[in-house]
């Protein structure tokens, strides 16, 4: 009776212990089965993002600059078998996040030649922070006046040097001298460029912030290095690079955008690309002038001159490129999407100009297509147009998309972050994390 009672006795603990260990494995299962559920349902969100994008480029709505933004907010959220997406991004002083990927067109690219906003942006900087910045991209390992190079970088507890070329990542601002990972970030730790619950709860965890239910996001919000200029075109064809085409291509794709070009401007057009002397900001500019009357006295062929017409040179910036697609230049600002703060943030004390501009986008449904628009500022001149042009531009083509898939059965959240370039097909993925 005793061996039968210990018998059922051990038998029971066996069986328990085997149905707790049944247990805790089917939850495991469960709970690892909803993150890839979640996982591929942010996947989905940002595949849909990218095909959006590769539809743009492709099938362009060139009257249209707010077209894409448009589809974008589309496929914003969806749905997948088991989970659901969302794509958002916060930009500004507004505790409402915005719907679709965040456009680094809308932001000032540090690597450009207008890096000195900056100072402007963020300033007063402390002393040499700019000057650091400078020296940290230039070539040379010497300093400048008041800036540091490779010596003072070897000299710290942990050893580096200046990576001495154009920067790869806004978060790698981080490691110039005088500069700090706040100052970057704010309350954005994770650079996602959404307020996550741990960035809005005070002291209980890090990040420390104010709890004020808006995202600081520091300089990166208003910062970039990703944009590039000669993005994907209003035709849907691949850019033309002017040193290595000919009059009848010219010809033909500005047949294809209903714009009638001479082979007389087409071989002008590549000759002043060959020649090194072609200028966008000239060729808009340019539209203000009156042509010079023709000198009786000059023989024939030196008195001609190439007068361009708004809707030639708008095809002119959208289709070709001085640049060779390998080596493109640092991206403009576009603004059709540059947020009020960071232009007002860029302008400090020409508050007139900043209404201007956002004004000018508002007047228009469909937003700015081209630089020939800027035209249409009020007051505007050869000179106030020559300071604006280089900084700008209207359309986008790099993009940094946050992806949040959440499982339908347990709420799992999986994350991922991703900045992708659509200005040639198949679109690039530029980066790519998982949370």
């Amino acid at each position: 009776m005793v061996a039968v009672l210990w018998g059922i006795t051990i038998t029971a603990l066996l069986v328990s212990a085997l149905l707790v260990g049944t247990t805790r494995m089917s939850m495991l299962g469960r709970d690892t089965m909803e993150r890839v559920r979640a996982r591929w349902a942010a996947r989905a969100g940002a595949e849909a993002t990218i095909a959006t994008l590769a539809y743009h480029t492709q099938y362009p709505m060139a009257d249209d600059a707010y077209a894409l933004v448009r589809d974008l907010e589309a496929v914003h959220a969806g749905e997948v078998s088991g989970g659901t997406w969302l794509i958002q991004h916060v930009s500004g002083d507004t505790s409402r996040p915005f719907a679709g990927p965040q456009d680094e067109h809308s932001k000032l690219n540090v690597n450009g030649p207008y890096r000195g906003y900056i100072d402007v942006m963020f300033g007063p900087l402390a002393w040499g922070v700019f000057a650091a910045i400078e020296d940290w991209i230039d070539e040379d390992d010497e300093p400048s006046e008041f800036g540091v190079e490779r010596d003072y970088y070897l000299s710290l507890d942990s050893r580096y040097e200046p990576r001495n070329a154009p920067l790869q990542s806004i978060a790698e601002l981080e490691l110039i001298a005088g500069i700090e990972p706040n100052d970057i970030r704010g309350e954005d730790w994770n650079l996602n460029s959404l307020l996550d619950p741990s960035e809005d709860d005070g002291d209980e965890t890090l990040p420390w912030d104010n709890e004020s239910g808006i995202l600081d996001g520091g300089w990166a919000r208003m910062l970039t290095v990703r944009s590039a200029a000669d993005g994907a075109t209003q035709s849907g064809a691949p850019r033309i690079w002017l040193m290595a085409t000919d009059a009848a291509e010219l010809i033909e794709r500005f047949d294809v955008l209903g714009v009638e070009l001479t082979e007389e401007k087409a071989e002008s057009l590549i000759n002043d690309a060959v020649g090194g002397t072609l200028d966008p900001t000239v060729l808009v500019t340019s539209l203000g002038v009156e042509p010079t009357p023709a000198d009786p006295n000059q023989e024939e062929e030196e008195s001609q001159e190439i007068i361009w017409t708004p809707d030639e040179v708008a095809v002119i910036l959208s289709e070709t490129s001085v640049s060779p697609p390998h080596r493109r230049d640092w991206g403009g600002i576009n603004v059709n999407t540059v947020s009020s703060e960071t232009l007002y943030a860029m302008y400090d004390g020409d508050e007139r100009l900043v209404e201007a501009l956002l004004s000018l986008r508002t007047r228009r449904a469909n937003g700015l297509t081209s630089l020939v628009d800027f035209w249409d500022l009020p007051g505007a001149t050869q000179e106030s147009l020559a300071q604006l042009l280089p900084l700008f531009c209207t359309d986008s083509s790099v993009f940094s998309i946050t992806s949040r898939g959440r499982s339908d059965v347990t709420d799992e959240v999986s994350e991922i972050n991703l900045v992708v370039d659509r200005s040639t097909l198949p679109v690039r993925i530029l980066e790519y994390r998982e949370n």
